[in-house]
């Protein structure tokens, strides 16, 4: 992988990230599609929403395997360490309707990412990592 086609994929998850984000703050009739829980679920408005964060972020998805194998060991484990307690406060905030906790869970595991993604980029071009 080049670094050049990281910071490409990169830049789609951002732009994914700002658009889905703005679609998801949008208004919307609070009609849910489906619950999470008592005082969760989308709306249509909101699963369109999700669709654009999640393809914009899959292209980063795609590289977080390689880039997680390739960090070194204090970014590996902070990663996963971050994504744990992420996943764990997610399901916790949403099965239990803890308003808007879900946020600080949610921000967990962005920043999961992030640790890799930047650990990552100080190896790309060299050869431990796979060519893409």
């Amino acid at each position: 992988m080049t670094r050049k086609s990281l910071n490409r994929r990169v830049s789609w998850w951002i732009a994914g990230s700002a658009v889905g984000a703005a679609i998801v703050a949008l208004p919307d009739s609070d009609q849910r599609v489906f619950s999470l829980s008592r005082t969760h679920g989308p709306a249509p408005l909101d699963l369109i929403g999700v669709t654009v964060l999640v393809a914009g972020w899959l292209p980063v998805a795609l590289v977080l395997p390689m880039l997680w194998r390739a960090a070194g060991k204090v970014a590996s484990g902070l990663s996963a360490a971050l994504a744990a307690a992420g996943a764990a406060g997610l399901a916790t905030t949403l099965a239990a309707d803890i308003g808007g906790a879900w946020l600080v869970a949610a921000s967990l595991l962005v920043a999961a990412q992030l640790v890799v993604i930047v650990d990552g980029w100080r190896l790309v071009g060299e050869p431990a990592l796979p060519p893409e």
